[in-house]
């Protein structure tokens, strides 16, 4: 009997602790994926700013009476030269200041066809000026994680900056280089998901591509005992601009995009190229993750957001399946910092990429 008793109980004790094992895992699982999960969130009020449509209008009546008006008046008389009166002996008459007469092996002939060939050619047509427009943007800036649509608390970045490119944006060693404004001062505190968080009303004066970006100061996660720092960046095309997307803005660690990051419609392929210090960066860890502003559940942790590794070109590719704002991104160890106790800690540091996606219903309206 008690024999009975022990090989009954065997399995189902060792099923008790398998079970007890189980959830242990899975607690470590959802706290790890939970703890990995924070986002640096850099969104625009909307993803794009499209100009308005042009309209024929109609020209008034006033003017149209004063174009007839001016077609009635009769053309102005030439008025009387000064110089028909002289002679043909004082047209002849030589003038002391003008040069003396070159000949065919002289040097004076030699010397003035290069200034009569510069002054023939043509001039470089001036720099086409960009049509001033009256635009404006809300720039959301705070901590958070995705699936959770959760706000968590965060200091104010070190640096926010806005890139803008446009066709005529210079070009030099092959990149573009673009038109860069310091943001940091427009920063203001607000609220976001019942924590504090950072703000930005900017001004859109001229149109082009937007880059904008963010350096976020360290911060010690305990749940992972180390310390983190996001570069983060989004972008905003104005009245249809789109040159620019595919350019690297510098930042120690980046994300460079090989697809164009918006007007995207789900299902959507998106690559980029994880970069630290301008160089692509082999075997990175990259994760796709959503807004989850619908609050659905899903079957386990791992269905929360995508995961890749870069290639030996440092690149990357997800389909992003579903509309709303995604984010992209790369981890890479950082060099260590001093801890509060004095001694070195690790760092990581990510590159976050953001980026809109239309569903089928929004790309139509659109």
């Amino acid at each position: 009997m008690p024999r009975l008793f022990f090989s009954f109980s065997l399995p189902r004790m060792a099923g008790v602790i398998l079970s007890a094992a189980f959830w242990v895992a899975l607690c470590c699982t959802l706290s790890t994926v939970s703890a990995s999960a924070q986002v640096t969130l850099l969104v625009p009020s909307q993803p794009s700013i499209e100009a308005p449509p042009k309209s024929d209008k109609a020209e008034p009546a006033a003017k149209r009476e004063d174009k007839k008006q001016d077609n009635k008046q009769p053309a102005a008389k030439p008025e009387k030269s000064t110089d028909a009166g002289k002679t043909a002996a004082t047209a002849r008459k030589p003038d002391p200041a003008a040069p003396a007469k070159a000949t065919p092996n002289g040097d004076q002939a030699s010397t003035q066809a290069p200034a009569q060939a510069g002054a023939d050619a043509p001039t470089p047509p001036p720099a086409p000026e960009l049509p001033s427009i009256d635009e404006q943007v809300d720039v959301l800036i705070t901590m958070m994680r995705p699936f959770q649509n959760q706000g968590l608390v965060m200091d104010m970045p070190q640096l926010f900056a806005a890139l803008r490119y446009d066709n005529a944006s210079p070009v030099k060693d092959g990149l573009v280089q673009p038109e860069r404004r310091d943001l940091l001062g427009d920063v203001e505190e607000i609220g976001y998901l019942d924590q504090k968080a950072w703000g930005a009303n900017v001004a859109l004066t001229t149109p082009g591509l937007y880059q904008f970006i963010i350096e976020g100061r360290p911060w010690w996660d305990a749940a992972q005992g180390q310390f983190l720092q996001h570069y983060v960046k989004t972008m905003l095309p104005v009245h249809g601009v789109e040159r620019g997307w595919d350019q690297p803005v510098g930042q120690t660690f980046e994300i460079q995009a090989l697809t164009r990051p918006f007007g995207l419609t789900a299902p959507a392929l998106f690559t980029g190229v994880a970069l630290l210090n301008g160089k692509p960066l082999p075997n990175a860890a990259v994760r796709m993750a959503r807004i989850n502003t619908e609050k659905r559940t899903v079957p386990t942790p791992w269905h929360e957001e995508l995961s890749a590794r870069t290639d030996k070109a440092g690149q990357f590719s997800f389909i992003l399946n579903q509309p709303g704002w995604w984010c992209c991104t790369a981890m890479t160890p950082g060099d260590p910092l001093k801890g509060s106790d004095g001694q070195p800690k690790p760092l990581s540091l990510g590159a976050l990429l953001w980026m809109y996606v239309d569903g089928q219903a929004d790309a139509r309206k659109r």
